[in-house]
């Protein structure tokens, strides 16, 4: 974007063959590494040339000064997914300038380890695109709030896809609320939240059966006994909730292997399993590979977090399971699975 926001500024051919709409309707700009121009003043170009032209704005890693967007932000008017991604210095201020650029248009909003957004943030999301608002990923995002969370979920119950994960705001009456309001929801990521608990769970059994992905991963995956899962809220979530395919328990120590039957039984689409630092589970490697195997569909498997497994341990779940096609292990490593 920059070479083609520079051509047009000194080439009077190279601006009337830019003006064509569609070399805009999609714009990235990646300023993770340094770069020659500020980014604040490329988006604002690009705001006043092109700004009703744009579709998708993706910003990477940009260096965002407060106040420096809002005067041109209003240009994106046509905005349908909008993405700042590492972005650590944009505020509220800005961002909710680009919200505000136009009403029930917006469908996904990606603001991803953007560490000065708070509530404000949200706030402007659900009073500007309550009914268009589809996908949203706030993770990493240490400013907003469950609060936060669960007035954007009251206001756009369309959502499909949350993602707030490492965030202060994946807190049990935050999902509980999205379960209660979002009943279109197919994907839930809420890993690294705080103290999740059976009370979500519950909720989601009973009000999302759309669901496909979920990820309640504690943040400290180590601990034998910790987490506030048991087994009774996860097999009555697998029960209502037939259509899973994705997810991830990691450091949920609280569960059994006992709770697998259930997996097994009720979530005959499951492709991915993550029991990572679930030592009640993993200390059992031949039981364990017995109710993995009747989980026809999975072909990717973790036990990463989990010292106490061995080498030989893991042959025996591999060759237990010939669907699997990765089993993760500590360190990152991936084991292909033998028949």
């Amino acid at each position: 974007m920059d070479d083609m926001l520079t051509l047009e500024r000194v080439s009077g051919s190279w601006r009337r063959t830019l003006a064509t709409a569609s070399f805009w309707t999609q714009v990235y700009l990646d300023h993770s590494t340094p770069r020659s121009q500020c980014a604040s003043t490329l988006v604002n170009l690009l705001a006043r040339r092109h700004g009703p032209q744009v579709k998708r704005l993706t910003l990477v890693g940009c260096d965002i000064q407060e106040g420096l967007l809002s005067p041109w932000a209003p240009q994106f008017s046509s905005l349908t997914h909008l993405t700042v991604s590492g972005c650590q210095s944009i505020s509220d201020r800005d961002f909710v300038a680009i919200i505000q650029a136009s009403r029930n248009q917006l469908l996904v909003v990606r603001a991803v380890k953007c560490l000065r957004l708070t509530d404000a943030a949200l706030q402007a999301m659900g009073d500007y695109h309550p009914q268009s608002l589809d996908r949203i990923n706030f993770n990493y995002c240490r400013q907003i709030s469950g609060d936060g969370v669960q007035t954007l979920a009251r206001k756009c119950t369309n959502l499909r896809v949350i993602k707030i994960k490492s965030s202060p705001a994946a807190t049990s009456s935050a999902v509980a609320c999205i379960a209660t309001h979002c009943l279109k929801l197919e994907t839930l990521l809420v890993g690294g939240g705080r103290k999740l608990t059976d009370e979500c769970l519950v909720a989601l059994g009973d009000h999302c059966p759309r669901l496909t992905s979920l990820d309640v991963s504690r943040s400290n995956p180590f601990g034998c006994g910790r987490g506030g899962i048991t087994d009774n809220a996860l097999a009555y979530l697998v029960t209502r909730c037939p259509q899973l395919k994705h997810l991830k328990l990691c450091g949920q120590g609280r569960l059994t292997l006992s709770v697998l039957r259930s997996l097994a039984t009720s979530s005959p689409k499951l492709e991915t399993l993550d029991i990572g630092g679930c030592y009640s589970m993993i200390s059992q490697p031949l039981a364990l590979g017995a109710e993995l195997k009747s989980m026809r569909r999975l072909h990717d498997f973790s036990v990463m977090f989990s010292r106490s497994v061995l080498r030989d341990q893991i042959d025996v779940i591999a060759s237990q399971c010939p669907q699997l096609r990765e089993l993760h292990v500590d360190g990152g490593k991936v084991v292909a699975a033998r028949a």
